[in-house]
């Protein structure tokens, strides 16, 4: 097993981006009163600290999401799914995909996490409480 862990590069050019765009397409999904299942084969751990040794350590997250966060305007859909998220756990709380899913998603709608990683899947568990979403620690391709 890779053991990759996230941490190291959260926040970074390329996260930005890619969770940008997936709020974008979530929020053009769910404008259409049909429920719809969110399936993420490599979750993460869904919840990054950006204060954290690890983060701060290669910095990616300064030339990311503190370098162009400001960017977003209030009304897009990334803007809005990173308010909510800093709001209940403060500023530098960075979120990964289910985190940005959970902001952008309908109570009727599902959620599937998938994280191989015992440590990554554990704090995953942690950070979807509540959620609705279902964990699954194990490979997602399967």
């Amino acid at each position: 097993m890779l053991s990759y862990q996230h941490i190291y590069h959260a926040g970074n050019l390329a996260d930005v981006q890619k969770h940008a765009l997936l709020a974008v397409m979530l929020d053009y999904m769910t404008r259409k009163d049909k429920p719809l299942s969110y399936l993420e084969t490599h979750a993460g751990r869904g919840l990054y600290d950006l204060d954290a040794q690890e983060a701060v350590l290669t910095g990616e997250a300064s030339a990311g999401i503190k370098a162009v966060g400001d960017y977003f305007t209030d009304d897009h859909p990334y803007r809005r799914a990173l308010d909510h998220l800093r709001q209940r756990n403060g500023p530098a709380s960075y979120p990964g995909s289910p985190k940005v899913a959970e902001a952008l998603l309908r109570k009727g709608d599902k959620m599937h996490l998938a994280e191989l990683h015992p440590q990554e899947g554990e704090a995953l568990q942690m950070a979807m409480l509540g959620s609705g979403a279902r964990v699954y620690e194990q490979d997602g391709f399967e």
